[in-house]
């Protein structure tokens, strides 16, 4: 297969991927998370978009270029990540250590946003079931997927 090929299909498969956990996790923590009281009653969120604006319900399309932006940082570690047994633990540690815990802003639940922000730890906990459980159904699914195309390259 030419490299061009085995590029495309890695970030059509991640993309997917990506797009459809965050979908599925996002609107199951939504409404068991009540996120939408959570908003409205939490100052550190008001200067949030409301959920039913425009811009926040166009997310999924956002979710597209960031699931590809995702995909070619850690690229160049594919065969590093599906070569391995635990290449979706790698890769969950990746996902959640860059993209929330070790995140270089200060949002809510990372390190940075311990340090510099004055908000309550609820406010700091409450999107990080979702956060997880997000990192772990891209890793799983991504490395299964991956994986199973892999072995054809």
């Amino acid at each position: 297969m030419k490299k061009n090929e085995v590029l495309w299909g890695y970030l059509k498969r991640y993309t997917i991927v990506h797009v459809l956990v965050y979908l599925i996790v996002g609107l199951i923590s939504m409404s068991l998370m009540n996120y939408k009281e959570g908003f409205m009653s939490d100052d550190y969120f008001a200067h949030f978009r409301p959920l039913d604006s425009p811009i926040v319900r166009a997310a999924l399309l956002f979710q597209v270029v960031r699931g590809l932006m995702i995909a070619l940082i850690i690229y160049p570690f594919r065969d590093k990540i599906v070569g391995s047994k635990h290449g979706w633990l790698m890769l969950f540690f990746v996902l959640f250590g860059l993209t929330c815990i070790g995140a270089i802003n200060a949002p809510p639940g990372s390190i940075e946003g311990f340090i510099y922000t004055n908000v309550s730890l609820k406010a700091h906990l409450i999107g990080m079931p979702e956060i997880i459980v997000q990192s772990i159904g891209i890793s799983t699914l991504f490395y299964w997927w991956e994986k199973k195309n892999y072995s054809h390259n």
